[in-house]
C-alpha cells in the first residue's frame, strides 16, 4: 500500500519538482490511500498556485478535473474518531500541525486494519521525520 500526503499527491496535477517520481509511484500496482483531508487540501493547494501566479485558471481546472477522475481510485481512510483521538497523541509526541497529525495518524491506523506496512509519501521533511519515529517506510519527494 502507498499512502499519500497533500503535499506529494499534488505534484502528479503540475509539472514541477518531483513530479516524474510521484508519476512512478502511481503507476505501481499496488493499492494507493490517503486521508479524506486530502480532498479538501487539494483543491487548497492548487488554489494557492494560481493566486501566486504559479498555475493559470484554466491549467487549476484541468488539475481538479484530473484529481477528481482519480480521487474514486483511492483508499480513503475516513476521519473516525480513532484518527483524531491519535493524531492529538502524535501532535504531543512530535511538532505536527493539525492535518499532518491526521495524515499521519490516518496511515498508522490503515496499517493496523490490513496488518501490512506501507509506504508513506510526503514532501514534508518535518511530516517525514515523524513518520520515520513512528516506525513508518517514507517516501520523500523533492519540494
Amino acid at each position: 500500500m502507498i499512502f499519500w500526503d497533500t503535499s506529494a499527491l499534488v505534484k502528479e496535477f503540475l509539472a514541477e519538482a518531483g513530479t516524474e517520481e510521484v508519476l512512478a509511484l502511481r503507476i505501481q500496482d499496488l493499492p494507493h490511500a490517503t486521508s479524506m483531508i486530502t480532498y479538501s487540501e487539494t483543491f487548497s493547494a492548487l488554489r494557492r498556485r494560481v493566486r501566486e501566479r504559479f498555475l493559470s485558471a484554466a491549467r487549476y481546472r484541468t488539475a481538479i478535473d484530473l484529481f477528481k477522475r482519480d480521487w474514486p481510485g483511492f483508499v480513503r481512510v475516513q476521519l473516525e474518531e480513532e484518527v483524531i483521538m491519535l493524531s492529538a497523541k502524535l501532535i504531543k509526541r512530535h511538532p505536527l500541525r493539525t492535518l499532518d497529525a491526521i495524515h499521519l495518524a490516518s496511515v498508522l491506523q490503515l496499517q493496523q486494519l490490513i496488518c501490512e506496512a506501507s509506504l508513506f509519501v510526503s514532501s514534508d521533511s518535518q511530516l517525514l521525520q515523524a513518520a520515520k519515529a513512528e516506525n513508518l517506510n517514507v517516501r520523500h519527494i523533492a519540494l
